[in-house]
């Protein structure tokens, strides 16, 4: 059978963060100039001491201190220019100082790099961004059949995922008869073969801090300022202190997608040629759309470089280098182009070449909202009620709320009145008596008020600009 050939351009609109499973301590970085923090070459440093020097650095690693490397460095001049020799890369981010002057130190998720130290993304993580995509096309295609299906697992073994699961057998386990076959050695994206992207730079990276921004109907009332809540009071989300390297907006992959014919043989309900493949990521994104994006801002998830629906009237240009990356040009736009008057010339540079009815809006990557991964918007589209309360229920089971019934007998009541139930704990305290902590509560009970689950949706802050997580625009190309 035929293979054919297709190349996938993504344009990153907002921030794309995916991780090694390893982080950056406060001791693997430190300040180069301002609003630059340096990651450091351990192994070449380490060949620039003597051994004296060499046993001293040792034990500062050992030591478990609320000390980092620059607190080091500030106690060792003599090695600044052994650490600014021995600079793996530079990232542009600034490192605070509390009131007192120690240094404000975080721990940052790091991106994948190859064994050249180049940040690239898997294949894998395409090609799992794919699988996600034509799920929720079959399934609303076949919604029906799907969701009697889905439910029918569900009522079998009581778990959503594992019936999810068990539904995405039944969809992608398939014979060349284009019937259910189970096994893996049947499974059709067996047809499909992504490439990793080509190597990307260091200077494509930023460090992003974690921001969760509330829905329309979330007024963030349960956030407390000065310990008291007025009529008036208005929370748009939470600044949370998890940080990330990420892709930065307008970094731009590419990977190679192989598809076998032999795979529609199993599908047939769509042809994976540029047609199909667009069709299926402008299906996704649609879902996407009117079950969660509309429930927040009108401009959440639309702001970022190469955003053609960033129509807020400011300049849509991001800058990519200089003393601050990431940050979005604050002039209005000009003329209906997007752009102001001093940034007209970035108007090709940061729009995909190819913007004609085959872009498509794709999300790719960890850190993003559940809904842009889950397959139960398609599943119970149509039925928000349902559909809401499905949600809720997996988010509350991961993040039940507990409290101290002494200290929130309000909240468990409340809890319970919306069919959820709380567990039960003990408040904790301090030394000297005073209350520390009574509750944890991630507030999903309320996500059927809402209207909307979950009432949060991701993103990352890079200087003063919240970027969305995850989102890409997406081109194909076929390849003869």
């Amino acid at each position: 059978m035929a293979v054919r050939h297709y190349k996938a351009t993504l344009t990153v609109e907002g921030l794309v963060h995916i991780g090694d499973g390893e982080k950056y301590g406060k001791k693997d970085y430190f300040v180069v100039k301002d609003g630059k923090i340096a990651i450091l070459d351990a192994a070449r440093f380490i060949q620039r001491l003597d051994p004296a020097q060499l046993e001293e650095y040792c034990e500062f690693l050992r030591e478990d201190s609320r000390f980092g490397l620059q607190d080091y460095l500030d106690t060792h001049r003599e090695l600044e220019k052994a650490a600014k020799s021995s600079v793996a890369y530079t990232i542009d981010s600034s490192l605070a100082r509390a009131r007192r002057g120690s240094y404000q130190y975080f721990d940052v998720y790091r991106f994948m790099k190859d064994a050249y130290g180049c940040p690239y993304v898997p294949g894998s993580s395409v090609k799992g961004m794919l699988r996600t995509a034509l799920f929720t096309f079959v399934i609303l295609n076949s919604k029906g059949i799907c969701r009697r299906l889905y439910e029918e697992k569900l009522s079998s073994v009581g778990d959503p995922g594992k019936a999810g699961e068990m539904l995405s057998q039944q969809v992608f386990q398939r014979n060349s008869d284009g019937k259910f076959d189970s096994g893996i050695v049947n499974d059709i994206m067996r047809y499909v073969s992504v490439s990793d992207s080509a190597p990307l730079t260091t200077e494509d990276l930023v460090f992003a801090k974690k921001y969760d921004k509330f829905s329309i109907r979330d007024d963030g009332r349960h956030k407390k300022q000065m310990g008291r809540i007025s009529d008036g009071s208005y929370y748009e989300g939470n600044e949370l202190n998890i940080y990330r390297e990420c892709l930065k907006p307008g970094t731009r992959i590419e990977v190679l997608i192989d598809i076998d014919e032999r795979m529609e043989e199993r599908l047939r309900i769509v042809k994976l040629d540029l047609d199909g493949l667009a069709e299926i990521f402008a299906k996704s994104f649609e879902l996407y759309e009117r079950s969660f994006l509309q429930h927040f801002e009108p401009e959440a998830g639309n702001v970022g470089a190469g955003s053609s629906a960033a129509d807020d009237g400011r300049c849509r240009y991001v800058a990519q280098e200089g003393p601050f990356p990431g940050m979005r040009c604050r002039n209005a736009s000009i003329g209906g182009t997007g752009y102001c008057g001093r940034h007209q010339d970035k108007i090709p540079a940061q729009n995909d070449p190819s913007s004609g009815a085959d872009k498509a809006t794709c999300y790719l990557g960890g850190g993003v909202d559940f809904d842009s991964k889950t397959i139960l918007n398609a599943l119970y589209d149509g039925d928000d009620q349902t559909r809401v309360r499905e949600i809720a229920n997996i988010l509350y089971g991961q993040f039940t709320t507990w409290v101290d019934p002494a200290n929130h007998t309000i909240l468990r009541s409340n809890i319970r009145s919306k069919g959820f139930e709380p567990k039960i704990g003990q408040a904790k305290y301090k030394r000297n008596g005073r209350l520390s902590k009574a509750k944890e509560d991630h507030r999903h009970w309320m996500d059927p008020d809402f209207g909307v689950s979950p009432h949060t949706m991701k993103y990352g802050i890079v200087g003063k600009e919240k970027h969305p997580m995850g989102k890409c625009s997406i081109v194909f190309t076929e390849l003869r």
